[in-house]
């Protein structure tokens, strides 16, 4: 039977199961895929909310959390072509095997400088350079290889869905770090984190190769003779010349300029302004993960049927409205609310761009293109982060989100009003 054959026999099945809102998940693979990763991000939110406190712990300063968010996102920045490459070149099955691994290195080596007694600002910033580094590597293919585990036409069913995982985890991950903060420390919430990236290698080793969907007409040879940076090149103006990627792109750089400090910063506002305990701060941390699951059977079902630009026009203006918000919350649960709405914008908003580039890229060039799609998602992090930190350090950080939120309303005006988002339809 013909891979063809095969994928339409699949979609077939799990269409008949009764379970069309989730049909990626009656896939065995993507199945296994989907838990490995539900369990292990957990960790990595582990990871980000205990990064961020220990950092402001050390030096009482919001500059020093951007910083931390610098160091984290620069190096996904500059190995940006590499991981493009790799994606393309390698089986993205093993590449995710070495890098999970590589990454509980670093959780220990965290939690081990911590029982250790380095409070050095610096030196933790070396260490969560290291974690970006991995993390620049193992993202582009982590997208790409959703791509292999199920059909293509269960594919925007399975972005849906790991979005949806990613935000489970958000919900969880950060109200696990707080309570093993405030109970047994920074170190043993690092080394929480390690063995949570144990379920998705016993995962993916249960993986069955022959189910993926590798594209068969690419020969690794000649791949792999090729240049990274003329490949990364190619790829760029791949982009350029599909005006529905590019638009994808340009959206998710300017919505993510603005919301990806915030959630560096809730820190801030959970030692500063709401002056909550550890444990509640991992529960400010989370509140963006909780209104992304919950809205996830909408998102994975009613907004399937809008048109796309008109719900991304709607999400920037989600965005907007939900930064704003948080900024002006006069309380712990206002701010909690603001922050779970901003979720459920995010997952609408980061389904439907991850769809469109999924859905019209193709095979041969999918790694790189994701690559530079998430160079949207992470390109102006650093500085962002840097920016933000400085501008919160200087004008407290109520004005500073608000700011944000007009950005933000500018942003989703400009999209609708240069026409741009209609190419999202195509």
């Amino acid at each position: 039977m013909s891979r063809g054959d095969r994928d339409a026999r699949t979609v077939e099945r799990v269409t008949r199961s009764g379970q069309a809102r989730f049909p990626a998940l009656r896939v065995p693979n993507y199945r296994l895929f989907w838990i490995g990763g539900l369990v292990t991000n957990n960790g990595r939110w582990v990871t980000h909310v205990t990064s961020a406190y220990v950092t402001y712990r050390i030096t009482g300063s919001a500059a020093w959390v951007g910083v931390t968010g610098f160091a984290t996102f620069v190096p996904m920045l500059l190995l940006n072509p590499v991981s493009g490459h790799i994606s393309d070149t390698r089986r993205r099955r093993n590449v995710l095997f070495v890098t999970n691994a590589a990454y509980g290195g670093v959780a220990v080596a965290m939690a081990s400088a911590w029982a250790a007694g380095m409070r050095s600002p610096t030196g933790w910033v070396l260490l969560f350079f290291a974690s970006g580094c991995v993390a620049g590597v193992q993202l582009p293919v982590w997208q790409a290889f959703v791509a292999e585990c199920v059909p293509k036409d269960l594919l925007r069913n399975a972005i849906t869905l790991n979005s949806t995982q990613f935000n489970a985890a958000r919900t969880v991950g950060p109200a696990i770090g707080g309570l093993l903060i405030g109970t047994l420390g920074p170190g043993w919430a690092f080394l929480t984190a390690a063995l949570f990236v144990g379920p998705v290698l016993v995962c993916l080793s249960l993986m069955d190769p022959a189910g993926l969907h590798r594209p068969e007409d690419l020969d690794p040879a000649d791949r792999g003779a090729r240049a990274v940076l003329t490949g990364y090149r190619d790829s760029i103006r791949y982009v350029r010349d599909s005006p529905g990627i590019r638009t994808a792109v340009l959206t998710i750089t300017l919505v993510m300029t603005v919301t990806a400090p915030i959630s560096q910063q809730v820190v801030v506002f959970a030692e500063e302004v709401f002056t909550v305990s550890p444990f509640w701060f991992g529960v400010l941390a989370s509140a963006q993960g909780i209104g992304a699951v919950l809205s996830a059977p909408v998102v994975a079902g009613e907004l399937d049927r809008v048109q796309r630009s008109r719900l991304q026009f709607g999400a920037v203006l989600g965005y907007a409205a939900c930064v704003a918000a948080l900024g002006l919350a006069p309380a712990f649960w206002m701010g909690f609310l603001a922050l779970a709405a901003l979720g459920a914008v995010h997952l609408t908003s980061a389904s439907n761009l991850n769809s469109v580039v999924q859905l019209q890229v193709d095979d041969a060039v999918r790694g790189r293109v994701m690559a530079i799609y998430l160079m949207g998602v992470i390109g102006t992090a650093p500085f962002a982060n840097l920016l933000m930190g400085w501008l919160i350090a200087v004008f407290d950080v109520r004005p500073v989100v608000v700011g944000g939120g007009v950005l933000l309303l500018v942003a989703a005006l400009f999209l609708a009003g240069s026409g741009r988002l209609r190419h999202l339809d195509a």
